[in-house]
């Protein structure tokens, strides 16, 4: 199983990926990375797993699950906990608290990312679960397996309920708007003509936050104080135009008092050269 690149599926993964790396080499003292395992996760299996159940809310809506088997769930307890290495010991209330507090914190770092790309998002464990089952028997599952790059390891299972992905669906890429536009990367948008004279000039660029079609009439009865409904809603990055052409997306910031645009997603430079 892969994710390309730019998708919103691909995005959510990688920021939790990069969250759980962050907060893996914080709480155990070294460096920690967590990649995605593009293998088949149902083949990795999870001896007596212990599950804990994740809720989106905000620019993502839907249910999630992540699950550990009961050796690695103790392991890393334990290493939390800086507690002696036990295999033997149970895995008790204190012990499965401190993997939850372990694993908001993983959440609640992924924010900014999550942001960033969806608006704001909250991912958030909600109740206490142990052999909890994964939200949907049809929903994606990936495999995150954490290293210290020595003897330290150990695999997660992730699955994204249907509702989760549905909402993830339905945000757009910049790569899919740039095709419905017609804008591949053909001959023209690949040639490389010499700039040197031109990459001095300037350009207007222009932020857009959305569109509305109108009839004449409606156009004609405006006034001061009228409200205009666009297409867009507010959690969705707001388009970046060179001319007609979409060039980027971002989210909306502010800048010493002036409207700015905080880059998330941009298109390669084939296609922007194509649009001068």
């Amino acid at each position: 199983m892969s994710f390309t690149p730019g998708t919103p599926v691909y995005d959510f993964l990688e920021a939790i990926r990069k969250a759980a790396s962050q907060s893996l080499s914080q709480a155990l003292g070294a460096a920690w990375s967590v990649e995605i395992d593009t293998a088949d996760p149902a083949s990795a299996g999870y001896a007596s797993p212990v599950g804990f159940p994740l809720s989106a809310s905000g620019g993502l809506q839907g249910n999630a699950s992540l699950r550990l088997g009961a050796a690695s769930a103790l392991l890393l307890a334990q290493r939390v906990l800086a507690e002696p290495v036990n295999p033997s010991a149970a895995l008790t209330k204190d012990r499965k608290e401190a993997l939850r507090k372990l694993l908001q914190q993983a959440l609640g770092a992924a924010a900014s990312s999550l942001k960033n790309r969806f608006g704001e998002t909250r991912v958030e464990l909600t109740n206490e679960g142990s052999n909890a089952e994964t939200p949907n028997s049809q929903g994606l599952e990936v495999e995150l397996r954490a290293s210290d790059g020595s003897s330290g390891s150990f695999s997660m299972g992730l699955q994204l309920s249907s509702d989760l992905q549905a909402s993830l669906s339905s945000k757009r890429t910049l790569a899919t708007d740039l095709a419905a536009a017609g804008e591949t990367n053909g001959p023209a948008a690949t040639r490389e003509p010499n700039f040197d004279l031109l990459l001095g000039v300037n350009l207007n660029l222009t932020l857009r936050f959305g569109r509305r079609l109108l009839p004449l009439r409606e156009i004609l009865d405006l006034s001061a104080g009228s409200v205009i409904e666009l297409d867009q809603e507010v959690q969705e990055p707001a388009d970046l135009l060179l001319g007609d052409k979409l060039i980027a997306r971002g989210q909306v910031v502010i800048v010493d008092g002036n409207y700015g645009i905080q880059i998330t997603e941009v298109a390669d430079a084939g296609q922007r050269i194509g649009t001068l």
